[in-house]
């Protein structure tokens, strides 16, 4: 009986693997939180960064990295109803006793239940898709009031908005390495399970009849009545219609599964076209806002100016209405003795 492996595989290290450098990066970025590292990271932020980083957990158990460990360990405790899935479909050629069973037909069957298609498929893209809503998420948790009355809590709200918007920006870029990794270790997952397929067909070749073999032994063969009897005896009215009828199911199931591949295509593309129109029309509304913000800034800085020349403008005016009023003063006291002076030559006069 060929063997094409040697021990079973633990997935737990795997997991640990496929989770490492996204929990690396989190901690990083937990750090900068904490004000350890010189990293500038709001609770916002921190806390959508951590539930993209939850979901990406969810996901790795159906990674075909850590899905090849359960297929090899499957493949170990199902050696014997492999070799019982040959046997059923031995034929004899010629002297010759192989199986004319299918291998992929097999194998197709025995993948499905190690992990959910559906999930691996669409993981490489809800991760950045999750990114870019928890960018929006913190830049609307972020926004300041704005109906202030000072100059300096205008400042604050300004600064406290630009603040939020830096580190809003971490969850997309998590959430696009989240999805680069997940490909790399899917990629890999898929060419190792590959690998091993190929080497079962290979250990197994010598026990299954290929189509040149039968092609060969065609020619060959002059009397070719028993190979005749086998296929009397396997295609049969009933087999047919059976076969007949499974085929049409099949098809019928296939076309299924192109309808909904193409609805679900559909949708992502029309779902990827909004979500980059929404984040184009972020970017400018947030431009705009900077621009609308230097602005005030500006015209602030211009009103401080204006009003500290106009206070500049009413020191001097009251210097020279204060001139004006002493003189006007000294005026009447010289008017005064004057008249003082005048009063008491007219009584001596007297």
């Amino acid at each position: 009986m060929p063997t094409f492996s040697n021990q079973k595989m633990n997935n737990s290290p795997r997991f640990l693997v496929i989770l490492s450098l996204p929990i690396f990066l989190f901690i990083f970025i937990l750090l900068g939180f904490l004000q350890i590292i010189p990293l500038k990271v709001e609770i916002h932020s921190l806390i959508i960064i951590f539930l993209i980083l939850f979901i990406f957990m969810f996901f790795i158990s159906h990674n075909a990295w850590y899905s090849f460990a359960l297929f090899r360990n499957k493949i170990l405790e199902n050696n014997e109803e492999l070799d019982s899935y040959l046997n059923q479909r031995e034929i004899t050629f010629n002297g010759k006793t192989k199986s004319y069973a299918s291998l992929d037909d097999y194998f197709e069957k025995f993948l499905l239940g190690l992990r959910n298609d559906n999930f691996a498929n669409v993981a490489s893209s809800i991760f950045p898709t999750l990114g870019i809503l928890g960018t929006f998420t913190a830049i609307a948790i972020s926004m300041p009031d704005f109906t202030v009355d000072s100059k300096q809590a205008l400042e604050n709200e300004i600064t406290i908005l630009l603040s939020g918007v830096g580190t809003a920006f971490y969850a997309s870029i998590y959430g696009i390495f989240l999805s680069i990794w997940w490909i790399f270790f899917e990629k890999r997952g898929l060419t190792k399970i590959e690998y091993e397929i190929n080497s079962i067909k290979s250990s197994y070749k010598d026990r299954i009849w290929s189509k040149d073999e039968i092609e060969l032994l065609k020619l060959s063969q002059g009397n070719q009545n028993t190979i005749l009897e086998k296929v009397q005896e396997i295609l049969t009215p009933d087999y047919i219609f059976k076969m007949d009828e499974l085929v049409k199911k099949k098809l019928e199931y296939l076309d299924d599964i192109n309808r909904a591949f193409l609805s679900i295509e559909n949708k992502i593309s029309t779902n990827y076209i909004n979500l980059s129109s929404m984040f184009e029309k972020s970017s400018q509304k947030q431009e705009n806002i900077l621009e609308s913000f230097e602005e005030i800034e500006k015209s602030i800085k211009k009103i401080s100016y204006e009003y500290e020349k106009s206070l500049e403008k009413q020191n001097l005016n009251d210097k020279a209405v204060k001139a004006e009023i002493y003189s006007v003063l000294s005026s009447f006291q010289l008017v005064s003795n004057d008249l003082k002076e005048l009063g008491k030559d007219l009584i001596n006069a007297k």
